[in-house]
């Protein structure tokens, strides 16, 4: 059903789909490998990698749904093999060159959010303060003196 699901996405045979079409694929798959919308931050935990042009490679994306119904995130490989090295560019295709996860994406787009957030909330203050000094002009230097008897206004005509 995974592979069928992904060639209605992949034509081609790429072996790779967009990033904006992971949530639906996921939504659409069959249990127990599906993972109900909204499910943006369980794919985010999957930590699945992203390549160039935000592909993912439809191995990544079966072994992180494999775990996740598994629950074997961080599980530690009972034999002996376990500090062997893996290479995981050996079974994928030439173009295949991951350079971010689901979960930087995640913190990429959440710290945008707040950036923006704080930077309209800025621009807001600052319109707010110059509305206040414009409907409050200060008194002239002139008037301030009048106010204050300070302007000897007795004169002597000769």
């Amino acid at each position: 059903m995974y592979y069928e699901k992904w060639q209605s996405l992949d034509p081609s045979g790429s072996q790779f789909i967009q990033y904006e079409q992971l949530s639906d694929f996921v939504d659409g798959l069959e249990p127990p490998l599906r993972i109900p919308k909204p499910n943006h931050f369980a794919l985010a935990g999957l930590d699945l990698p992203i390549c160039e042009n935000d592909r993912m490679h439809c191995v990544d994306i079966l072994d992180g749904l494999t775990k996740y119904f598994l629950g074997a995130f961080d599980a530690e490989v009972p034999n002996g093999d376990a500090e062997a090295p893996i290479d995981i560019k050996k079974d994928r295709p030439k173009d295949y060159h991951p350079i971010t996860t689901t979960v930087q994406r995640q913190r990429e787009t959440y710290l945008g959010r707040i950036g923006l957030r704080h930077f309209r909330l800025n621009v807001e203050r600052r319109r707010n303060e110059r509305n206040n000094q414009e409907q409050t002009p200060e008194k002239s230097t002139i008037d301030t003196h009048i106010e204050s008897g300070a302007v000897n206004t007795s004169t002597t005509f000769i």
